[in-house]
């Protein structure tokens, strides 16, 4: 039976394994981030200020990765958990503008390029993704910012309570996208709930742009 313990308080004592979980985290979510703009670019045909602000954005996203990957090398050889923390910040804060984007590249045309019903769902499946792995970091990051962290993580009757993983972040934010809601974490910071529901706001834009062109694809 699971128990909700004691908040543990967040430590901000830099740790090693941090600096290359940062690193990771943002070289993925990168890779992520490219592969949706390829996927909606190819399913979708834009209108030229619509592709302007797309490209814009991916440019903005690899000159922000390797400007946040220098500085977290430098924070970490540092030991500065926070300067880490806040190189983070600024690369979600691209990759969000990022999913912002490629939301509207979604929508700009609510047909799929010579009716492909297999880009249809490519495309709108990356856009899915971005969502789920940068809410993760943004989670993450809410939960190292916030005095006695922003979730309540039910704990195991007898056992010590544990840190929070990455892949405890990442089934909030794939909960959120797929249930609109969080399950068994309770949410203690009113911030977070805003994030949430602008989460899930983007999430069931992108999930009615794939029924519109499942419907569409069914009608013709």
């Amino acid at each position: 039976m699971a128990a909700r313990g004691g908040k543990q308080q967040r430590s901000t004592v830099y740790r090693p394994h941090e600096t290359v979980q940062l690193l990771a985290g943002m070289v993925g979510i990168f890779v992520i981030a490219l592969v949706a703009g390829i996927q909606i670019d190819y399913a979708t045909s834009f209108h030229h200020d619509v592709e302007v602000v797309l490209r814009s954005l991916q440019i903005a996203g690899v000159v922000v990765i390797v400007g946040t990957a220098i500085a977290a090398v430098f924070y970490g050889a540092r030991r500065d958990h926070r300067g880490l923390v806040r190189a983070f910040i600024v690369y979600l804060s691209v990759a969000t503008l990022q999913i912002i984007g490629n939301i509207a590249g979604l929508l700009d045309r609510a047909h799929v390029r010579q009716s492909n019903y297999l880009w249809g769902v490519w495309d709108v499946g990356a856009c899915y993704l971005m969502i789920v792995a940068v809410f993760t970091g943004w989670y993450w990051v809410a939960d190292q910012l916030t005095p006695g962290g922003a979730f309540d993580f039910p704990q195991q009757e007898g056992r010590p309570p544990e840190r929070p993983r990455i892949v405890d972040y990442m089934f909030i934010a794939f909960n959120v996208s797929s249930t609109f809601g969080p399950t068994s974490e309770a949410v203690m910071s009113r911030k977070v709930k805003v994030l949430m529901m602008f989460q899930t706001s983007c999430s069931l834009v992108v999930l009615l742009v794939l029924v519109a062109r499942v419907v569409g694809l069914q009608s013709r």
